[in-house]
């Protein structure tokens, strides 16, 4: 008896499975069918027309971008990468020395704090500037490259990023992120 009552459920069990499997197909397996109609039938009314609908994807290549501008922009990426590797090696070596000055016995206590204010202002230049090179990347979509100096603040912008609204934009980030007022705020563009 007891067999039977296990015999019985997984038969049901089994029964059940095969319906949803069933059940699954059947609402699915027409639908993908019919969308594969339907888009067949779309992409042979568009080349009877020869029209395209809107938000359709294309591989588009652009004819405004010369080589002379991709020679121009590659100069600038190289000129940017270049500029901040060397700040950074800059920075480096100024920390070093002021850690060199820190750790040494013989520095008096005057010079060890000078030299910790100085490693800590580094420190947070470093990372002002890396703040305010990524929002202005995200919001003026140029490449830049900012140098915060003695209460200044000096920001390179690739060629052709500037305009009346972009210079709201990179002075409005850089008073938010440094208190400096705008007359503080000096915005080149690179030239080549």
């Amino acid at each position: 008896m007891i067999l039977k009552k296990r015999q019985l459920l997984l038969a049901t069990l089994v029964i059940a499975l095969g319906a949803a499997v069933f059940i699954n197909r059947y609402y699915t397996v027409p639908k993908a069918e019919s969308a594969a109609n339907v888009q067949s039938e779309n992409q042979a009314q568009q080349t009877a027309d020869k029209g395209t609908n809107l938000g359709d994807a294309r591989y588009v290549i652009s004819t405004d971008v010369t080589l002379d501008d991709a020679a121009a922009q590659a100069v600038a990426s190289e000129y940017f990468s270049s500029a901040k590797l060397r700040r950074q090696t800059v920075r480096d070596e100024a920390a070093e020395a002021l850690n060199d000055i820190i750790k040494d016995d013989d520095s008096a206590p005057e010079a060890v704090a000078k030299a910790t204010d100085a490693l800590t202002e580094i420190s947070n230049s470093i990372v002002l500037e890396g703040d305010i090179e990524n929002l202005l990347s995200a919001k003026v979509g140029c490449e830049s490259l900012v140098i915060l100096n003695a209460g200044n603040a000096e920001v390179i912008v690739e060629n052709g990023s500037l305009d009346e609204v972009s210079v709201v934009k990179i002075k409005e980030i850089i008073v938010k992120q440094t208190g400096y007022t705008a007359d503080k705020i000096s915005i080149v563009e690179m030239e080549y």
